[in-house]
Order: structure tokens, then C-alpha cells, then sequence
């Protein structure tokens, strides 16, 4: 199981209280050495923040996008990231 299923096991983040708890988290993680903040390789145009996170135990990446500050009903959310799918996509690479 990923670390970031055991801190937050929705992909959907539901809200800006659930979004911060969230990050708490990640940052205990950090601080504990379980997980590190790594440079995002390539922004998707559509998104605006994004943040991504390696899990140094299982190598993998995650990403975590917050909710819009503008929109109540916005949503934020994380996913692993895949390496392959990203070099094939037609994104930036930054």
C-alpha cells in the first residue's frame, strides 16, 4: 500500500481542511525521511499547482494537486505518476 493511501485513501481531496491535513502529513513524512518533495518534470497546462512527492521506500511518485481557492465546490486530488505515459505525452518537459 502507498503512503499516500494510508494518509489520505480517497484521490479526490474534498475539501481545503481535508487538503491541509493532508499536507501535515506529507511534511511529518518528510521530516521523518519516508517521503521527499522532488521537482516536478512536467506541469500539465491545464493545471496551475501541483506538487509532486517521491515515497523513498517503493521509489514511486505521486502528485498532488490542491482545490481551487475560488471555487467552494473544486476539488483537489493526488495520483501516482507515470513515468512512461508522462515521456509519451505531449506535455513540457520542464
Amino acid at each position: 500500500m502507498s503512503i499516500f493511501r494510508e494518509m489520505h485513501p480517497y484521490r479526490e481531496v474534498g475539501s481545503w481542511w481535508n487538503y491541509t491535513e493532508l499536507r501535515r502529513m506529507l511534511s511529518e513524512a518528510i521530516s521523518r525521511g519516508f517521503v521527499e518533495e522532488v521537482p516536478v518534470l512536467k506541469k500539465h497546462p491545464m493545471v496551475r499547482t501541483v506538487n509532486w512527492y517521491r515515497d523513498k521506500e517503493s521509489g514511486e511518485i505521486y502528485y498532488l494537486v490542491p482545490p481551487d481557492p475560488g471555487d467552494e465546490r473544486s476539488r483537489g486530488c493526488w495520483d501516482r505518476v507515470d513515468m512512461e505515459e508522462l515521456m509519451r505525452s505531449d506535455h513540457m518537459v520542464q
